[in-house]
């Protein structure tokens, strides 16, 4: 869970320029015909770079995101050759400290870059359900399947419950919130939040969860309309595999993602709708109150409740 906004807790204690990080690039990778370097973007933890379309760059925003780093090399060890056949990469990521030269002081991330555009852009897809559905559940299948035994060198977090659930703890800001709208349909979502209580620990087989798996963190083929790869690994966890359904609804809707959960073949227990249907809609509301915290664009999160709740909410646009 992102915590709400604050500028102080999410800004950067070290100072970036755009000369660093082309000499960063000629550094790691030397003797390339030409080093044409493009900055995608910045998120909570890192602002990150591509370099010739090829590589990643990604340089920590603060001190304490180097052990995330240190977590995702880790888990690129074992994620990569175990997701190999599923035809859905996943990064293969690598620290690098750079030369005292270049005067950045932490080590940064660097891999090959995945093909595909993020599902979380505005960039309109069309969809091929038909191979989308089965690969995507066939990724999940596998990624569950990993024995947990496999990534008992690093000290991963147990998660007995939805990582959601500590929204709850915000509950009061939320519901202001959403009543601030003055709309009926966000007031009915507002009422079954006022009584939506913790849920209770999973009691289940825990499985390895990438435990973020936001429409930002898939990637698409824009031309053929499937599933590319899966970024950001640095929530890893040990639970629910429940947690990775919770946000396909907020894109592919409640149709298609429980063909999703028809295809993925594991063992589902009898209360696995339930907790992903609440998973869905709590998360959906508490993205649109932290977005709320920091942007005035809320169209994605708007969009993401009418797809979760099945409403109608053009009067915010």
């Amino acid at each position: 869970m992102n915590s709400s906004y604050s500028p102080e807790l999410w800004s950067s204690d070290r100072e970036l320029t755009f000369a660093q990080v082309i000499e960063l690039a000629e550094e790691t990778i030397p003797n390339l015909e030409r080093y044409q370097v493009s900055y995608l973007g910045s998120g909570w933890d890192n602002d990150v770079y591509s370099l010739n379309n090829n590589w990643i760059l990604r340089f920590p925003r603060r001190e304490e995101i180097i052990s995330h780093l240190e977590k995702e090399v880790y888990l690129s060890s074992v994620l990569v050759p175990e997701l190999e056949q599923t035809g859905v990469p996943v990064p293969n990521v690598k620290l690098i400290t750079p030369g005292p030269s270049v005067g950045f002081p932490y080590p940064i991330g660097i891999y090959p870059m995945l093909k595909g555009v993020s599902a979380g852009t505005d960039l309109m897809v069309e969809m091929n359900w038909t191979d989308f559905i089965p690969k995507t559940a066939n990724f999940l299948r596998t990624l569950h399947s990993i024995p947990v035994d496999h990534f008992r060198d690093f000290a991963l977090p147990t998660q007995e419950t939805l990582g959601c659930v500590e929204w709850l703890l915000e509950k009061e800001d939320i519901l202001f919130h959403l009543h601030s709208y003055e709309v009926k349909s966000l007031d009915a979502c507002a009422e079954w939040l006022d009584s939506c209580e913790p849920l209770p620990p999973f009691s289940g087989d825990l499985s390895f969860i990438h435990n973020d798996l936001s429409p930002e963190h898939i990637l698409l083929d824009p031309e053929f309309g499937t599933i590319t790869g899966v970024i950001d690994w640095e929530e890893g966890a040990i639970g629910d595999p429940v947690s990775d359904f919770v946000t396909l609804p907020f894109w592919i809707g409640w149709e298609n993602t429980l063909r999703v959960c028809d295809s993925y073949s594991l063992s589902i227990d009898d209360k696995f709708l339930n907790r992903l249907e609440y998973g869905s809609k709590l998360s959906s509301l508490a993205w649109l109150y932290d977005e709320a915290q920091r942007s005035n664009d809320l169209s994605s999160q708007i969009s993401y409740i009418e797809r979760v709740w099945d409403i109608n909410l053009s009067s915010l646009r």
